[in-house]
């Protein structure tokens, strides 16, 4: 495990991570960029209800990538049976 500081929405933090450091930023990059956008668009009283807007924002973009691709995945066997079933 390596230590990291990352700044996230204007306050520092200690990270501990198995990851290498690019890694560990970038990931604090998306978070922040994330807090930003929604601080700029709602507004929200503390920084806290802005993590938790952009915690679901975040979580909601990782859902629709995931079923946007298992979509895909299925087109893709469907695709592959129907040809399978030609040859055969």
């Amino acid at each position: 495990m390596q230590n990291f500081v990352v700044n996230i929405f204007g306050s520092e933090y200690n990270i501990k991570a198995d990851r290498d450091g690019e890694y560990v930023l970038k990931v604090a990059e998306v978070v922040d960029k994330k807090m930003r956008e929604i601080s700029a668009q709602y507004r929200q009283p503390t920084p806290v209800r802005t993590a938790v807007l952009a915690c679901m924002n975040l979580v909601d973009e990782s859902f629709r990538k995931n079923e946007a691709e298992i979509e895909w995945t299925r087109r893709q066997v469907g695709l592959l049976i129907e040809k399978l079933a030609k040859v055969v």
